[in-house]
């Protein structure tokens, strides 16, 4: 006789409450009785009983989602379902739950059971299935069941969605950018993170699975034909941040002060202005909503007035020399100055040693100074204070970065530069790795760096990623002159991680990150 959770005077009634909610299995478990058994009674009450053919195909028009995934014949996180109802009513969105399963042996639930089809009976009335359009830009693949246990679950499906981006159900936290056309709005794919707790055998698929679970959820936020999406990751107590509100499963309080933000590659001759703005800027700017305790500049200038790959290029230099914009004092001061703006006084700016910005070290090695007039004393003042740092250390020969050299003139005192290679942690995140270059000398990438046994957050590929426990951010520009019109996967897109240590990525679409601002935090000097 199975263990009951009902009363057995009290089976009939259980069952009428909760014909339409849980599937057979459940009530059979939960009662004590068989399936069979749990079929006669509601026949012989002429009730219905649940089936997938009830979950929901479509969703209620709402300017919130709030989308996790649930495995089968496995309890939810009641801490972290609490705090998820707790951000559903808040934002007054819509719960919506992708159902997983997994029937091959890996689910120590489901050992002793050959028939699992069935969900916690919290979840079961937010279950979706079929495709279903948020909008015009955004779907939910409730139709493609991801291997649970699957390290890649966004593989392949770049074009499953057509033109439009995807959520996908599963535990595994990822992110992948599509390449589209410039003129539209990025195409993404995003997993959702799980309300349901580790549930895995000792398999190595299974250790592998249970190490990369993510008790987490996504926010979608519609406005017409745009999207906003958020990673909601949840702490082990079940609490988690969004911007500058913590939901945990008694209520909701602001959010401390974030760790860090990471905006995108900042490229500060070109940023676009509505991205800093919605950023840096504005009353209810990221900045000032965040409080960011460290702000992490990758990639701060182009160095475009002098750039390697413009050097047999006549009509671009032409077009420099036009424009005024040949100095490289002037790009290195204007960036600084950059920071030093949008920097507040109790933030510290964290510059990582990035390839943009150490451009300036090959055209030192490459130039010949004669024939830059413009840049003539700066070459010369620059090389011999390049000479004279050169040394000798255990590897070879070494010497400052002349960017780093020049620029710290005239940065504030809370502006922090990083050399090549120097490492600086956020809560068990690494922030020194601006991703050109990855291990053994091979060039960066998402991938490569996300199996470094760490977690990183990076720039550099300009593209939103989030790979295991890698974060890659986008850029502040738009299109840049050697993209060339071709389709791009970059976004305006920046990586925060909050007080308690989680990260989410925070895209600006059309001068905004959010639906409705969030009440901005005390004003904060700068």
């Amino acid at each position: 006789m199975k263990k009951s959770v009902v009363d057995r005077a009290d089976i009939n009634k259980y069952i009428r409450s909760n014909c339409k909610k849980l599937s057979i299995e459940q009530l059979a478990k939960d009662c004590g009785i068989t399936e069979r058994a749990v079929e006669g009674r509601a026949y012989r009450m002429k009730l219905e009983l649940f089936s997938h053919n009830d979950m929901r195909a479509r969703l209620p028009s709402a300017k919130r989602y709030i989308i996790t995934a649930a495995q089968n014949a496995t309890p939810i996180h009641q801490a972290f379902w609490a705090s998820l109802k707790q951000a559903a009513a808040y934002y007054n969105a819509e719960l919506v739950v992708i159902p997983g399963r997994y029937k091959n042996p890996t689910s120590q639930w489901t050992e002793k059971n050959a028939e699992n089809e069935w969900w916690d009976s919290a979840v079961v009335p937010y279950l979706c299935k079929g495709r279903i359009s948020l909008n015009d830009r955004i779907m939910i693949l409730g139709d493609v069941k991801v291997p649970w246990a699957t390290r890649s679950p966004l593989t392949m499906m770049d074009t499953l969605t057509k033109d439009k981006s995807g959520i996908v159900g599963h535990p595994n936290r990822a992110l992948r950018s599509i390449a589209t056309p410039q003129h539209k709005q990025p195409k993404v794919m995003f997993t959702t993170g799980t309300c349901t707790i580790r549930n895995y055998t000792d398999s190595r698929q299974g250790k592998i699975a249970s190490f990369n679970h993510c008790l987490g959820a996504l926010i979608v936020e519609i406005d017409g034909d745009l999207f906003w999406a958020r990673q909601l990751n949840a702490d082990k107590f079940g609490a988690f941040i969004d911007l500058n509100f913590e939901f945990t499963p008694t209520g909701v309080k602001p959010a401390e002060r974030a760790l860090s933000l990471t905006p995108g590659d900042i490229h500060e001759r070109w940023v676009l202005p509505h991205v800093v703005h919605a950023t840096f800027d504005a009353k209810d700017s990221i900045v000032n909503v965040l409080r960011p305790q460290h702000i992490i500049f990758n990639d701060l200038t182009d160095s475009h007035a002098r750039n390697h790959h413009h050097k047999d290029d006549w009509l671009t230099n032409f077009g420099k020399w036009k424009s005024g914009i040949e100095c490289i004092r002037t790009e290195i001061k204007d960036a600084i100055r950059f920071v030093n703006e949008k920097t507040p006084d109790d933030c510290q700016a964290v510059i990582v040693s990035s390839n943009h910005d150490r451009a300036i070290l090959r055209w030192l090695k490459e130039t010949d100074f004669r024939t830059d007039p413009v840049n003539a004393i700066f070459y010369l003042e620059s090389a011999l204070a390049l000479a004279n740092s050169a040394k000798k250390d255990e590897g070879g020969i070494v010497y400052d970065d002349p960017f780093v050299a020049y620029a710290k003139q005239f940065a504030k005192k809370n502006v922090k530069f990083l050399k090549q290679g120097q490492s600086f942690v956020l809560s068990r995140v690494e922030y020194g790795l601006h991703g050109d270059l990855g291990p053994n000398g091979s060039r960066g990438t998402t991938r490569n760096l996300s199996a470094l046994g760490e977690k990183v957050t990076k720039g550099h590929s300009h593209a939103a990623e989030i790979i295991d426990g890698c974060y890659s951010a986008g850029v502040c520009t738009g299109p840049l002159e050697y993209e060339g019109g071709g389709p791009s996967n970059h976004s305006n897109s920046h990586v925060v991680q909050y007080a308690n240590g989680k990260r989410a990525i925070i895209f600006v679409i059309n001068g905004r990150y959010c639906l409705d601002h969030p009440t901005p935090s005390k004003s904060r000097k700068k």
